[in-house]
Parts: C-alpha cells; sequence; structure tokens
C-alpha cells in the first residue's frame, strides 16, 4: 500500500460551545498544530480555510481534536475527528464527537503522497 496523507481544508462552526463565540485550538495525536500560537476566534455559521498536511506514516489511523480556551479555568474539548488511512481519497466531511458542547465540521482531502 502506497503512503497516504490527509490535508484539512477547512473548519465551520455550526453551533458555538457556550457564547456567541469560541476561542478554539486544534491537537493532531495529541500535538498542537492550530494555531501556531494563540487561539483562533469562530462564531456560529463560519467557515475558515485551513492548510495543514499530515502524513499516516506508520499508524493506520490519525486524531484531530479541538477545544474552547476557557482562560483561565483551562478549556473545554469540542471533541475528535478520527481518520483511518483506508479511507478512500478525495475530500470528505466529519463532524466532531465526544465533546463537552458545541458543533464542529472538519473538511479534508485524503491522497497518495506522491514520490
Amino acid at each position: 500500500m502506497g503512503e497516504k496523507s490527509v490535508k484539512v481544508t477547512k473548519l465551520r462552526c455550526n453551533e458555538t460551545d457556550d457564547d456567541e463565540v469560541d476561542e478554539l485550538f486544534m491537537f493532531h495525536n495529541g500535538n498542537r498544530i492550530w494555531p501556531p500560537s494563540g487561539i483562533f476566534s469562530m462564531t456560529q455559521a463560519t467557515e475558515v480555510p485551513m492548510n495543514i498536511l499530515q502524513d499516516f506514516g506508520a499508524g493506520e489511523s490519525m486524531r484531530f481534536s479541538l477545544r474552547d480556551d476557557e482562560s483561565p479555568l483551562g478549556s473545554d474539548s469540542l471533541g475528535f475527528v478520527d481518520i483511518s488511512r483506508f479511507e478512500p481519497n478525495g475530500e470528505h466531511f466529519k463532524d466532531f464527537s465526544g465533546g463537552e458542547g458545541g458543533s464542529y465540521t472538519l473538511t479534508y482531502r485524503m491522497r497518495e503522497v506522491s514520490e
């Protein structure tokens, strides 16, 4: 099987967590990837374009998790999206699940890594 990667292209806020604005940050397999520092504010029914490329490497799946900053009290989990290397190439949409509130959708493309 060839090497595969995921390109995250968009994040959509369907419903905010607990107020009109969520202060977001995202992790990939436990490592913070977006935004590079600070937070990104989003309101309901908005989208933000992204250009995050992650290779599967030896793994069969990867997890993107989203959090809402609640400083100084910490942050709320807005859920996670698990992506399998066995998904077909092309564009996919998945809702974050397992969170404490809010509703977000991740848009991504599966692709073969060019040699």
